[in-house]
């Protein structure tokens, strides 16, 4: 037997790849364009600063003597909301009777549901339901 001839071939590996490689390579470059891509749309892309609003949602509850007015707060931007401060004010026969709370995290296009509760019907006087403050973290 003569390996002369496979003398130059010993040290030599196969650098073609598989199939299996291949379809590896493929699936990482394209995962990898993805959150590239992702980031950039992020990037260049514009936001709508924090909206969050307030209003009445659904029928007052009368519970013995006590009345809870359900509220909704949605915040209608893409950006998070912090420290919404929501009040309440019941005007009735001139006497103002109000309440507040305070959300601590509002998400873009989230809703908080609150209730407040008063010992005077609302339907017996003006009831107002506002956002009077909050901060962009």
């Amino acid at each position: 037997m003569n390996n002369v001839g496979n003398a130059g071939q010993a040290g030599a590996k196969d650098t073609t790849r598989s199939a299996p490689e291949w379809i590896t390579f493929i699936v990482a470059c394209l995962v990898v364009a993805v959150v590239a891509g992702l980031m950039v749309v992020q990037a260049l892309g514009s936001f709508d600063p924090p909206a969050p609003v307030a209003e009445q949602a659904g029928s007052v509850r009368n519970e013995k003597r006590s009345y809870f007015v359900p509220v909704d707060v949605t915040n209608h931007g893409d950006e998070t909301a912090v420290q919404v401060q929501v009040l309440a004010e019941l005007t009735v026969d001139g006497e103002v009777t109000s309440g507040d709370q305070v959300i601590d995290f509002l998400a873009g296009a989230e809703v908080e549901h609150l209730t407040f509760v008063f010992d005077t019907n609302p339907a017996d006087g003006e009831l107002v339901v506002q956002v009077t403050g909050f901060s962009a973290p």
